[in-house]
């Protein structure tokens, strides 16, 4: 009996010991596994990093800064970069103290990248004033492909304050953009594609208040696709050649609300010979009789003028299921003008100098 016993405690022993080196293999797997996968991902970041930014001095950019740094282990692949810098083909140039981007082991090429830091934009036009960029809290994701293109982008904000030398400055509560995906031309579809998303709150400047509404705008949302490449050249001789391929932005909606003004509006846009916005949009209009009697009153229309206005949206609105006065009219861009229907509203320059 004694034997038997022996020998089964034996046994168990045996077996103990074989489960104790195969937990400890299967450690040490695991944790080498971890290690490498770790090191795999955060290979696949920097690439992509260095090749979007090879990419960008083919285009003509100048591309300056420290270096880059990659930690985060074992969980994130968090790279840090310090002193960006980039000069356009065009003269101007950004830079910023710090980039921190992060991204999860398993999707690399998806990151987060922090950028609450201030940024500054210098070399613009006509000796414009430099501007400065901050915000309480700022991050965009960005999705990149192994050879460094970028497929989509988002940028989050909050409290931007946006401001010019000498100038008093822009402020957006939060702001939320999105740009892409990226759909290559095809032989269905001969134009590339580019999705466009903005979302702005209560957006505000102190010219705004000179304004008949006053400020702040407070929504701002636009929702399109801008069709057709825009080659690797400066940008008034990129919108020439968008232009002249076929390149148009469609606008699925646009929406504004500034004070006693709500207007809805979808059509399509390009420039003219001079870059000037041009085109025709489809829109709903609210608010329109506020803002005529605003318009007396500051002086920018008089009496007659004011009367006749009125006489023009009594006849082309009507009063909506809210009780508000209604109008449908076609806002026209044309060689240099804005109008709503049949009243020119104010000078467009170009978007380009």
């Amino acid at each position: 009996m004694s034997v038997d016993i022996d020998q089964n405690t034996s046994q168990s022993s045996n077996i103990a010991k074989k489960l104790v080196i195969s937990g400890l293999v299967l450690c040490v797997l695991f944790i080498g596994f971890s290690v490498a996968f770790w090191f795999w991902a955060a290979n696949q970041m920097e690439t992509s990093l260095n090749r979007w930014s090879e990419k960008q001095r083919s285009r003509g950019f100048e591309i300056s800064h420290g270096p880059l740094s990659i930690s985060g282990f074992p969980f994130l692949v968090q790279a840090d970069l310090k002193d960006p810098q980039i000069k356009s083909p065009d003269g101007w140039h950004w830079q910023t103290p710090r980039l921190s981007a992060e991204a999860t082991p398993w999707s690399p090429l998806s990151m987060t990248v922090d950028l609450s830091a201030e940024h500054i934009i210098d070399g613009l036009p006509n000796n414009h004033p430099a501007i400065t960029i901050k915000s309480s809290h700022a991050k965009s994701t960005a999705q990149l492909t192994l050879e460094g293109e970028l497929l989509n982008a988002r940028l989050q904000a909050d409290k931007l304050v946006v401001t010019r030398e000498s100038h008093h400055p822009l402020t957006i509560t939060t702001l939320d953009t999105t740009l892409g995906p990226l759909k290559p031309a095809s032989t269905q579809n001969p134009l590339q594609e580019f999705n466009i998303l903005i979302k702005a709150q209560d957006i505000n400047h102190p010219e705004l208040d000179k304004t008949p509404l006053k400020g702040p705008i407070t929504q701002l949302n636009i929702d399109g696709t801008l069709y057709g490449a825009i080659p690797k050249a400066k940008l008034k001789k990129a919108l020439h050649t968008w232009r002249d391929t076929g390149g148009f932005l469609s606008l699925h909606d646009m929406s504004l609300r500034w004070g006693p003004l709500l207007m809805d509006a979808k059509g399509k846009m390009t420039v003219d010979n001079l870059l000037r916005p041009s085109g025709q949009l489809d829109s709903r209009i609210e608010g329109a009789g506020a803002v005529v009697k605003k318009l007396e009153k500051t002086g920018l229309i008089n009496k007659g003028q004011s009367f006749g206005i009125k006489l023009s949206l009594a006849a082309l609105g009507k009063t909506n299921e809210r009780g508000r006065h209604e109008i449908n009219v076609p806002l026209v861009m044309q060689d240099g003008w804005l109008s709503i229907g049949p009243v020119t509203l104010l000078r467009l320059p170009p978007v380009a100098q």
